[in-house]
């Protein structure tokens, strides 16, 4: 019997997780629903001041889902902050790969799956392929990291990491602001290659999503393995059974 995955142990974690990942997963979904058909059912028709306001409460939805997802991912590990559940968790018959890629799957991946799914044509079409893939690059980045960073604490990882990022953001600022020198010195020059290859006044979207999938991969692989590693070391600290000496 492999001891390191088997897909019948798998399957049955997957059950044992999607039993209680489902109230949040339900709701995650019927929200993306909303999102996909809102352009369709609402904007047709409308116009003016109508249109406007729709548009910014479609905005505000899509800001919406998008921190809702960085939450799941976030709270891949949210059924072990207690010690009972730990307990529990932690003694499934079960690897630690069948545990971890179960909690993943429904908590990353398949939140994220939901944005490959087909929806309705809205009668507009993409153009600026920069911004489009620039934020997906963004979203799968920065759901890794919650992954990443929710495993390592479990409780309000999403909120230690914007804060990490807020930190950095500001210091990075600073820094640049203090020594305006440091501007001059970059070299810049991989920006120009990078418009010669996806293209300026006519962007390749093939070549633009590429771009964006190269980039993206290699911080999500290592903060997926990363969080893979942490998991994998996680022990029951306390025994299970006190005995009287």
């Amino acid at each position: 019997m492999n001891n390191w995955f088997n897909i019948k142990r798998f399957w049955l974690v997957l059950r044992h997780e999607f039993a209680e990942a489902w109230p949040e997963l339900a709701i995650f979904a019927a929200v993306f629903m909303v999102i996909m058909c809102w352009p369709v059912v609402f904007f047709k028709g409308a116009a003016g001041q109508t249109q406007a306001i729709l548009g910014v409460a479609f905005g505000v939805i899509c800001v919406g889902i998008v921190l809702y997802y960085w939450i799941l991912a976030s709270r891949v590990f949210a059924n072990i902050q207690r010690p009972e559940r730990k307990i529990g968790y932690l003694t499934l018959p079960a690897s630690n790969a069948e545990k971890f890629y179960s909690r993943l799957l429904l908590y990353w991946i398949l939140p994220l799956a939901f944005g490959f799914i087909p929806y309705p044509h809205t009668g507009t079409e993409i153009t600026n392929a920069w911004m489009y893939f620039f934020i997906v690059l963004l979203l799968v980045v920065q759901s890794s990291l919650a992954v990443l960073f929710g495993t390592i604490f479990r409780k309000g990882g999403l909120l230690v990491l914007i804060l990490a990022e807020v930190v950095l953001t500001v210091a990075w600022v600073a820094y640049f602001t203090t020594n305006p020198q440091s501007v001059k010195n970059l070299d810049l020059a991989f920006v120009a290659q990078i418009a010669d290859y996806v293209g300026v006044t006519e962007p390749d979207m093939g070549r633009a999503a590429k771009l964006a999938f190269g980039i993206a991969a290699v911080p999500t692989v290592f903060n997926i393995g990363l969080a893979r590693i942490i998991f994998s070391r996680k022990r029951l600290r306390r025994p299970m059974v006190y005995v009287e000496q």
